[in-house]
C-alpha cells in the first residue's frame, strides 16, 4: 500500500497544503509544535476516521475555520483509493466520509481502503496507561482488519450506553427494573462476537510481539507474553455466560448505577518473567514492549489486507540506543515511512528518499 497524495484545508495549523510523498522513507524535520505531527494525524484520521491523539474532532479545525477535510490517494496492490474526511466545527454537524468520490453514511465504510501503524510516544501507555489504551489498542488493530468488527463494537458501546442510562433512570423511579432484561439480551448478543475475536486476536498478537520483544531487545531470555483478561475469555458461550452475570449483579448495577460485567471491563495484560509490565517494567522495558506490539499490528495487517499498511513514525527513533534503532529499522525497510523528527542528526541508520522542513504551516524541501 502506497500514500500517493495528501491534502489538508484547514485542518490544524495547514491552511492548505498537497503533499506527495515518495514510495519508501519521508523524514519531516522540524522544531517541536512544527506541524509534523499534524500531517501524520491527518493520514491517521483517513485510514480510522478519528484521531490518535483527541476525541474532540473540533480540535482538527485550524482555528477561526468552521470547517477542515483531509484527502487521500492510495495505490493498492489490486485498485487505486481515494478518501477523504470532512469535519464541522458547529455542534451537531456529523463528520462526512468519503470513499472514492462518494460519501458513504457509516464509518465503518473507510476501514480498509487504506490503513496504517503508527509509532508514537504515547504508545508508552500501552503499556504503562489504563486497561482502556489497550482495549483501544485491540479494537482499532480489529477494526482495520475486519469492518465487521467495527461495527460489532460500536453497537455494543451503543447498547451498552442506553443500559446504564436505564439504570439511572430506575434509580430515579422513572422506569421499571424488570426492562432491564431485554437489553441484558441486546448485550450480550453483542458482546459474543466481540470476546471471541478478541481473544483470538490477543493470542495470535501475544505469539508474534514476543518474537519481536525477544529481537529488538537482543536479550532472548526476556520472556515477554500477552494474556487476554475477561470475565467471558474461558467461556464457551459468551453470550449465555454474560446473560448470567448480568442477571446476578443486577443489585449491584443498580446501586452503582453501571454494568459490571462485559467487553467494557476486558483487560490485555502485559506480562514479563511472570510479572506484570504496568506496575513493574523499566522505561526501556515498556518501550520495547510498546515497539513489539506495533509490529505484530503490522504482520496482522498486511496478513489481513494481502500488502504491508503505511507506517508513522511520531519522534520514536530518536527515544531508543543505536542497537534497538537498528534492529527495529531492519522490520520496516519494507514499508512506505513517514517518520518525524526535531532534528537529522537523531536518526541513525535511516536513508531517507525524501527530507522535507516543516515551520509554520509549511512543508518544503530540504
Amino acid at each position: 500500500m502506497r500514500l500517493t497524495q495528501l491534502r489538508l484545508h484547514q485542518f490544524r495549523s495547514y491552511e492548505q497544503l498537497t503533499l506527495l510523498p515518495p514510495s519508501g522513507t519521508t523524514v519531516l524535520v522540524g522544531e517541536n509544535g512544527a506541524g509534523k505531527t499534524n500531517l501524520l494525524e491527518a493520514i491517521h484520521l483517513c485510514c480510522l476516521g478519528r484521531s490518535h491523539r483527541t476525541s474532540n474532532d473540533r480540535d482538527m479545525i485550524r482555528l477561526g475555520s468552521r470547517t477542515c477535510a483531509v484527502h487521500a490517494h492510495v495505490a493498492r496492490a489490486a485498485v487505486n483509493d481515494e478518501v477523504g474526511v470532512r469535519l464541522f466545527a458547529q455542534q451537531g454537524e456529523r463528520k462526512v466520509i468519503y470513499v472514492n468520490g462518494k460519501t458513504v453514511s457509516r464509518i465503518g465504510e473507510l476501514m480498509g481502503h487504506m490503513t496504517c501503524v503508527m509509532f508514537s510516544p504515547e504508545d508508552l501507555g500501552l503499556v504503562k496507561g489504563s486497561p482502556q489504551e489497550r482495549r483501544t489498542y485491540l479494537d482499532m488493530l480489529l477494526s482495520q482488519s475486519q469492518a465487521a468488527y467495527f461495527y460489532a463494537i460500536q453497537t455494543y458501546h451503543s447498547i451498552l450506553r442506553q443500559r446504564n442510562a436505564l439504570l439511572k433512570e430506575i434509580a430515579r423511579g422513572r422506569a421499571d427494573a424488570r426492562s432491564l432484561e431485554v437489553w441484558d439480551e441486546q448485550l450480550a448478543n453483542a458482546a459474543g462476537p466481540i470476546v471471541i475475536h478478541r481473544r483470538d486476536a490477543a493470542n495470535t498478537i501475544s505469539g508474534l510481539a514476543a518474537e519481536h520483544y525477544a529481537y529488538i531487545a537482543d536479550r532472548g531470555r526476556e520472556g515477554f507474553f500477552m494474556r487476554y483478561q475477561s470475565s467471558l475469555a474461558d467461556s464457551l458461550d459468551p453470550r449465555e455466560t454474560l446473560m448470567q452475570q448480568l442477571a446476578a449483579s443486577r443489585e449491584d448495577d443498580l446501586r452503582r448505577l453501571t454494568t459490571s460485567y462485559g467487553p467494557h471491563r476486558d483487560e490485555l495484560r502485559l506480562m514479563l518473567e511472570g510479572q506484570e509490565m504496568r506496575s513493574f517494567a523499566s522505561q526501556g522495558q515498556a518501550r520495547t514492549a510498546a515497539l513489539a506490539m506495533r509490529l505484530a499490528q503490522i504482520d496482522i495487517l498486511t496478513k489481513a489486507h494481502n500488502e504491508t499498511p503505511l507506517l508513522l513514525l511520531d519522534d520514536v527513533l530518536s527515544e531508543l540506543d543505536a542497537g534497538r534503532q537498528t534492529r527495529l529499522l531492519v522490520r520496516l525497510d519494507r514499508m512506505q515511512t513517514l517518520l518525524t523528527c526535531t532534528e537529522l542528526n537523531g536518526l541513525k541508520n535511516v536513508n531517507p528518499h525524501a527530507v522535507l522542513t516543516v515551520k509554520d504551516g509549511t512543508v518544503l524541501s530540504l
